[in-house]
């Protein structure tokens, strides 16, 4: 990649700038081709960007920049688009509200957009995709509308990149999520605002990912770490450590996808992952649970659905001991798990339990818990090959939850499978409530060393 502008040659200017503002930036400031749109270009924007050439740099003015269709900027590689700030330029589909378009598009290696806003896309605001290098920065999607199940689906969305960071960023009410990173290698998602959405921030089949210095509050759920179904990239190696998750107890408004089965109230669910580490996090009164562990098997539960030809496989698996069949590999169990020097606050002091049907977890821990407080990190302990309710000797933990090295927290193992199919009404002596130390869960780290964080895209220095 060649040098990134605004990264080496504006040092200075972006010291004195503030997170939503700059000084104004224009082509005198960056080396290599370069031009400049007002809010009067659109047109010649949407022809540039038809003709693009690599290493070229598009300068938005500030205003509002009002299309009809989306922005995409494909074929060519080291592209940047910047504008003047996220309260300055505007990137504004509302005009192609009858279309369904994403807001900016973008295939490309060495894609960098940084200081402004994308609102109002029908599908998703900003999608970066089959990409690597990738940096956006102060970067803000939104909608008009606030939290509405007619929104798009995803505000800042880089799926299937690899080396992407994603920093100072805001994401607002996406019906589905406001910062989703899927099937990515080597993401650092850092010091990002997600409010309002379903679910604020997700990391789905991702490997290496470091996501620290986020605050999500205002969603139905802050934070979220899973794998779907099938999917050939095996999440793996999430590292999730200094973040605020606070008051994410928005009502679910996602009209489709596997969204919607999450409660209001829940601050942080993995789901299907592994080698998962959360550390030195606050979560603070999300009203249904603060930490959920659970086994893909929880919202799917046949197994053949998370098969994976192994043909298909992609990234880094062979360490991860996953379980295996006549060619294929599958991917639902959650294991390799640390939770540890972690804070928690007022969680989990009234479970959703609206649409019961839909969401499960929800109408089952107001159902066990009778308007106490649900324990801090909740364990569906599915597939796990010994349980009772009272002699931890007996508990088995062959996921390799570790859960030891917390103070003021408690936990739970819901024996989930056994307690869904007895057909009864759940009490807490249905479930084993360890106290501190939490045996078996008592270990204080990962199996197999520490999580490999992800790396930086190149040209990005700490």
């Amino acid at each position: 990649m060649r040098p990134l502008p605004l990264i080496f040659p504006l040092a200075l200017v972006l010291a004195a700038c503030t997170e939503s503002t700059l000084t104004t930036i224009s082509c005198d400031d960056v080396d290599g081709a370069c031009e400049e749109f007002t809010v009067e270009d659109i047109d010649a924007l949407i022809d540039r960007t038809n003709t693009l050439e690599d290493g070229l740099t598009l300068i938005l003015g500030e205003g509002d920049f009002m299309l009809d269709n989306q922005l995409t900027l494909r074929g060519a590689s080291d592209i940047s688009l910047l504008g003047q700030g996220m309260d300055l330029t505007v990137i504004d589909l509302a005009p192609a509200s009858e279309s369904q378009v994403n807001g900016v598009d973008s295939v490309g290696d060495g894609f960098l957009i940084q200081d402004l806003t994308i609102q109002n896309a029908t599908k998703d605001a900003l999608r970066v995709e089959d990409s690597s290098n990738i940096i956006i920065r102060r970067v803000r999607t939104t909608w008009s509308a606030g939290p509405s199940s007619e929104n798009g689906a995803y505000g800042i969305y880089p799926v299937r990149v690899d080396h992407v960071l994603v920093e100072d960023s805001e994401a607002l009410n996406a019906s589905d999520a406001g910062l989703y990173v899927g099937q990515c290698q080597h993401a650092v998602i850092r010091n990002n605002d997600v409010r309002g959405n379903v679910a604020g921030l997700e990391i789905e089949n991702t490997q290496y990912a470091d996501v620290y210095g986020n605050m999500a509050t205002d969603n139905t759920a802050g934070i979220v770490i899973f794998d779907l179904p099938g999917n050939p990239i095996v999440g793996r190696d999430v590292y999730i450590h200094d973040n605020t998750i606070v008051d994410n107890n928005r009502d679910n408004f996602a009209p489709s996808g596997i969204v919607r089965a999450i409660p209001a109230g829940t601050g942080t669910f993995m789901l299907a992952s592994r080698r998962v580490h959360l550390s030195n996090n606050t979560w603070e009164n999300n009203d249904s649970v603060a930490v959920a562990v659970l086994s893909g098997l929880a919202i799917e539960s046949d197994p053949a659905t998370w098969a994976i030809q192994d043909a298909n496989v992609l990234g880094d698996v062979d360490d991860l001991g996953l379980m295996t069949g006549d060619g294929v590999t599958f991917n639902f169990r959650t294991e390799n798990v640390l939770i540890e020097g972690n804070t928690f606050i007022g969680n989990g002091t009234s479970p959703d339990t609206s649409d019961a049907e839909l969401r499960e977890l929800g109408l089952l821990l107001g159902l066990l818990y009778g308007g106490g407080a649900v324990d801090s990190v909740v364990y569906d302990g599915i597939a796990e090959s010994g349980f009772s309710t009272t002699d931890g000797t007996a508990v088995s933990n062959d996921n390799s939850v570790c859960i030891g090295a917390n103070e003021g927290t408690s936990v739970v193992n819901l024996n989930l499978a056994e307690v869904l199919a007895s057909g009864e009404v759940p009490t807490l002596d249905d479930v084993f409530r360890p106290a501190a130390p939490f045996a078996p869960y008592d270990c204080t780290a990962l199996p197999g060393g520490a999580v490999v964080l992800g790396e930086l895209p190149a040209g990005v220095s700490e």
